[in-house]
């Protein structure tokens, strides 16, 4: 709440730089838009920076990743607002408060809004324009103490020849090196290209594992917050491939959403996967620093995604036995022992049960 009061008062006071990207067409109406509220700053100054989303109501739209690229800039803290209606129409807010430590004319990258019009499956894109953002010095004094750079060295002209021919070899080495590994894989059977191994223990085996080993790594002790979600993110898609049959790792948090949805897993596992990347993908990529219950939320976000979606396999019962001791004589008894023979496994099954609970 403090949060949001404190962003509708920056925003009613400053006077905001609008880049505006629409559609207007006969079957619905969106309106993109990003804001700034400065475009002159100095070093280490704060900038409000906004994406708003106007639409019908019947219009779909998926947002971009919290995470979204914002070239030199880094994020202090965001916002997303839940829709609001007005005048028909439904408006999405997200807000960033951002910053840069670095002199010099930078751009906030294009943000792309994707759309899907009434009867309309195909999915459409909206992009802002870049915003210009110049950065100035504390003390503009400095300005002329800067130096002129030192003129680049000339390489003699023989000195030239021999690296080009240097660089020719390495390039020559490395190609033939490359062919013959192409050639023993082929001629021992295997791909060219090599493919990941099907895993030998259950998805949800291996994810847990992984997951323990990270734990015991202690990371965020460490402050090594950045490495711990790119691990954490790295298991939970290793899992996804394994477990859903998806090539998780090279997709992007929006594609693999987009995959889940076609494949028809359930909404709520999608809802649960598409929270944790976007979790991951904020620190990962846009240099958010999360709090401490933030940690906690999303590692928990990682074992309940794996507990909701875990396989498990009874192992089958092994009948050679049966068959090797199975002759003509006692054909007519084959039935009775079978019958027998499946009570005593249920038997055995419950009282294993039984044994677990209590361990537990």
């Amino acid at each position: 709440m403090i949060r949001k009061k404190l962003f509708n008062k920056i925003f009613s006071l400053l006077i905001l730089f609008v880049f505006v990207n629409g559609l207007n067409a006969s079957n619905g109406k969106i309106l993109l838009e990003a804001k700034v509220d400065r475009t002159n700053i100095k070093i280490g100054d704060l900038i409000n920076y906004s994406i708003i989303v106007t639409r019908d109501k019947d219009i779909k739209i998926e947002m971009p990743d919290l995470g979204a690229n914002l070239g030199a800039f880094e994020i202090h803290d965001y916002e997303d607002l839940e829709p609001e209606k007005k005048n028909g129409e439904v408006v999405q807010l997200r807000h960033y408060i951002i910053s840069t430590y670095d002199i010099g004319d930078y751009e906030i990258q294009p943000v792309t809004v994707h759309y899907s019009l009434p009867n309309d499956t195909l999915w459409k894109e909206l992009t802002t324009e870049s915003i210009k953002i110049t950065v100035e010095s504390l003390k503009p004094s400095e300005e002329g103490d800067i130096r002129d750079i030192k003129a680049p060295l000339e390489i003699l002209k023989d000195w030239w020849l021999t690296i080009r021919f240097i660089i020719a070899g390495v390039i020559i080495v490395l190609i033939g090196i490359l062919i013959y590994i192409l050639y023993k894989r082929r001629k021992e059977g295997k791909s060219l290209i090599p493919r990941r191994e099907k895993p030998k223990l259950p998805p949800h085996i291996i994810a847990l594992d992984e997951l323990k080993k990270l734990m015991d790594d202690n990371l965020l002790e460490k402050r090594e917050i950045k490495q711990y979600y790119i691990r954490l993110s790295e298991i939970i898609r290793n899992y996804i491939e394994d477990r859903f049959f998806i090539v998780a790792l090279e997709m992007t948090t929006f594609q693999l959403i987009g995959i889940m949805k076609e494949n028809q897993v359930e909404d709520e596992i999608v809802q649960l996967v598409e929270k944790f990347l976007m979790n991951c993908d904020m620190v990962k990529f846009a240099k958010y620093i999360p709090r401490k219950k933030e940690n906690k939320s999303t590692t928990e976000l990682a074992y309940k995604i794996i507990e909701d979606t875990k396989i498990e396999l009874e192992p089958e019962p092994d009948n050679g036995e049966d068959a090797e001791n199975l002759n003509p004589e006692n054909v007519d008894d084959v039935g009775k022992e079978e019958a027998d023979t499946s009570e005593a496994l249920e038997l055995e099954t419950a009282v294993e049960k039984g044994k677990g609970g209590a361990d537990a």
